[in-house]
């Protein structure tokens, strides 16, 4: 059951400052959409995540879902990467490929079907720099192309709207399809486990999986007076790849308390601390354990969500490790930024 109230407006002071303000974020979101119209460019281990693309999570934290109206959002989100024990791994490998670094593009096009249910469609392109090793020569190449799609349906079984408080939870279901190139994961995947666990370990493999794939996840978001907070998990259950690899199942998830500097009518502005984890286990080629594939991680970085009409949203993050296993890898992460803008109409 879905409680609707009249929406109440907020009488506040307008300035030259937070005028100027409000036309630098409309600037900046302009910017994301044509970066993401022009093919600009995301991180392996959440590449075929769906559940924070903007679109159907932006609007409902930002007005809620309303019946019969279209959301479209467009991410960039840009991960680099460090490398470690370079100079041994130019000793000893002959044939390794080590990602530096990681953006993808996605867009997506929701429709809300009532005030609790939406349908997406999430497409990423895909840009990866990295370098490789030839005959013990360091050689830095990049690939680019689309990655896997997927279809996704939201479902928020109650929300709460106030002068004084906000609340939704929705819980979310899908598939990814293996519509990405597979060629990088079939080049660098072998029959023979034991140099497959050193070619792989340079993370940030492929475009797409080849694989089906089932995003299930829960989000939440709650506000009382100024103080807000967005939580998320999702768990991916990973089917079969190309050249008979299997990615683990994963899991991601969110906690972000931050507060309300700007509460109107229209027009939200929030800034939060983001504290997010990603825990996979080992891949799988041919039935038998990659150790070098797994990944333990936690970041911590600012946050800042704001709503810019009825209409309009944008999200800038910026995300930094805090704890790193990744199953003794030669590459590990070390930047994540997002740049986000949603529309709804």
């Amino acid at each position: 059951m879905t409680a609707k109230t009249t929406p109440v407006t907020i009488i506040r002071t307008r300035n030259s400052t937070m005028s100027h303000a409000r036309l630098a974020v409309r600037l900046l979101a302009l910017i994301v959409v044509v970066r993401a119209a022009a093919g600009h460019a995301c991180d392996p281990c959440g590449l075929h995540n769906s559940v924070q693309v903007p679109g159907i999570i932006n609007t409902l934290r930002s007005t809620g879902l309303q019946s019969g109206s279209f959301t479209v959002g467009a991410q960039q989100q840009l991960s680099t990467f460090n490398v470690r024990n370079e100079n041994d791994l130019r000793t000893t490998q002959s044939d390794l490929e080590l990602i530096k670094s990681l953006s993808v593009t996605q867009v997506s096009l929701g429709y809300n079907l009532s005030d609790s249910v939406a349908t997406q469609m999430n497409i990423p392109f895909i840009i990866r720099n990295y370098d490789k090793f030839e005959r013990f020569q360091k050689v830095s190449d990049s690939e680019a192309g689309f990655g896997d799609m997927s279809l996704t349906g939201t479902y928020s079984p109650y929300s709460y709207n106030d002068l004084d408080s906000r609340f939704f939870v929705a819980a979310i279901a899908g598939a990814k399809l293996p519509t990405g190139d597979t060629g990088s994961l079939t080049r660098v995947a072998t029959d023979d486990p034991a140099t497959a666990d050193q070619r792989i370990q340079g993370r940030g493999l492929t475009l797409g999986t080849g694989s089906v794939d089932v995003p299930l996840g829960i989000v939440s978001y709650a506000r009382t007076g100024r103080v807000v907070a967005f939580t998320s998990a999702q768990y991916t259950i990973r089917g079969e790849g190309a050249a008979d690899y299997r990615f683990a199942n994963d899991l991601l998830w969110t906690a972000a308390p931050g507060y309300l500097f700007l509460l109107g009518e229209e027009e939200s502005l929030s800034v939060s601390v983001v504290l997010s984890g990603e825990y996979k286990g080992d891949d799988r080629l041919n039935g038998v354990a990659l150790t070098k594939t797994s990944a333990n991680n936690l970041y911590l970085g600012p946050e800042l969500f704001y709503a810019v009409t009825n209409q309009m949203s944008v999200q800038l993050a910026l995300d930094l490790p805090v704890s790193l296993d990744v199953g003794g890898a030669a590459v590990e992460p070390e930047t994540r930024s997002r740049l986000a803008v949603s529309f709804s109409f």
